[in-house]
């Protein structure tokens, strides 16, 4: 019986292929559905929708804290100080993805996601008693970034290793989360902080995203992998152009779509809505209607985008989010000056500029395999550190140094997003020549 078992596993191991993907996906047999599998999905996509999504809500929070908390600092300063405060925290996020990645590789991803929604938790409680600028900075920039980076390349990765055939509608559906999470999340922000103040909102907040962590915990699963391949490693076996071509379309396309908390229309729009809608009560909802609307469409195209993937190619459709997202600034946010074109954009861009978030995981299985996806996912995600570190500062400077003109803002954010998404395509022609392939 141990001879049996023993052959088995040599078995196993000579199944791994010599080329880059390292999976035998066909030897390993995914299940590519059912109860199992929708349920980790499921727990993925709760996740997303409490700690990627909550960054995403950032503009309610900003504006609260310039109209009620810090009146008497200016929008400009206080931008730049949550720009900081955003930059660092994704920084701070994309070093503990990459860390947590590699660790949660080596041992148990759910070990390290249950860590990660604790001190999440803690940190997010404690953010309910912030009285000062730099009480925002600590605990919803360093230490709230710092805890959600330990989890989010685990999430992220974990569908793929339950999914092949269709691991871009699935990945794309538990990624989703962070839009549709950001949207509800941004009505209620908005009522609870109205209505009790920061401190009481704060409480009742941390202990929904408490609830909601304890339930996608018991729904997530890890699927050991049977195969091994020796030593551990930090980066793919083989680090070459497409791996530099992929880090690097995401390091300079962030610059222009500015993740998470200082995404440039996430970040803005609430304050390019009042500015622009003057006659809308400054307490009104209609104020974060268009981010509502914004996260809301992103959600949905994270979910059209894994389906599209899987039609497509998931870098055809990785190229095409950046491309259309700084199409889309240029062409449509530029020239939207009234509450209906604002709300256009904020659903065109919704729908399409997220789309490369949901495909990351899924782009590198495709180039690397799912051996070690969630260390591979973790350093494209530390590729976010340098945007987070000077893209919402770069707005900030454009947007005050060319007098308020909110054009400039949209084509620097723009053409810069079109510019990651040249990047990508030395790694798209050197995986398929073919112009029209679905790669």
């Amino acid at each position: 019986m141990l001879a049996s078992t023993h052959a088995l596993d040599e078995k196993a191991v000579k199944g791994v292929t010599s080329d880059a993907d390292h999976t035998s996906p066909d030897d390993w047999g995914y299940p590519d559905g059912g109860l199992r599998a929708w349920l980790v999905v499921l727990g993925c996509f709760m996740f997303s929708c409490t700690c990627m999504g909550f960054g995403l809500l950032w503009g309610a929070l900003q504006d609260y804290y310039h109209t009620h908390m810090f009146p008497d600092v200016s929008l400009s300063i206080l931008s730049l100080v949550g720009g900081v405060q955003n930059c660092v925290c994704l920084s701070t996020m994309g070093i503990t993805s990459y860390i947590a990645g590699g660790i949660g590789d080596r041992y148990r991803r759910q070990k390290m996601i249950a860590f990660s929604s604790v001190l999440a938790y803690a940190f997010l409680l404690a953010s309910a008693f912030s009285t000062k600028l730099y009480h925002v900075f600590l605990f919803q920039g360093v230490l709230l970034g710092f805890a959600q980076g330990l989890g989010m390349p685990l999430y992220m990765a974990l569908p793929a290793q339950w999914f092949l055939r269709k691991r871009g509608f699935a990945t794309g559906l538990a990624v989703a989360g962070s839009g549709i999470g950001a949207g509800i999340g941004s009505i209620i922000i908005r009522v609870l902080l109205t209505r009790l103040g920061l401190r009481k909102a704060m409480l009742v907040y941390s202990g929904m995203h408490g609830a909601v962590w304890i339930v996608a915990f018991i729904l997530i699963k890890e699927r050991p992998t049977p195969w091994f391949s020796g030593k551990k490693r930090w980066l793919p076996e083989r680090v070459n152009g497409q791996f530099y071509s992929v880090a690097l379309s995401i390091c300079v396309g962030l610059f222009g779509y500015l993740v998470r908390r200082s995404f440039a229309p996430f970040y803005f729009i609430t304050t390019y809505t009042k500015q622009f809608v003057p006659s809308i009560h400054p307490d009104s909802l209609l104020v974060v209607g268009p981010l509502v609307v914004m996260s809301l469409c992103a959600g949905i195209g994270r979910i059209s985008a894994g389906s599209l993937a899987d039609c497509l190619g998931p870098i055809n459709v990785f190229f095409l989010s950046f491309f259309l997202g700084g199409l889309f600034q240029i062409l449509v946010w530029t020239f939207s000056k009234t509450y209906a074109s604002i709300m256009v954009f904020a659903a065109l861009y919704g729908l399409v500029g997220c789309w490369f978030i949901s495909l990351l995981p899924v782009v590198c299985a495709e180039l690397f395999g799912v051996e070690g996806l969630s260390t591979i996912t973790g350093f494209m995600i530390l590729m976010n550190a340098p945007g987070q570190l000077a893209g919402s500062s770069i707005s900030g400077a454009i947007l005050n140094r060319s007098g308020g003109q909110w054009w400039a803002v949209t084509l620097y954010s723009g053409g810069i997003m079109i510019l990651g998404a040249c990047c990508i395509l030395y790694a798209r022609f050197s995986k398929e020549k073919r112009l029209f392939a679905a790669v």
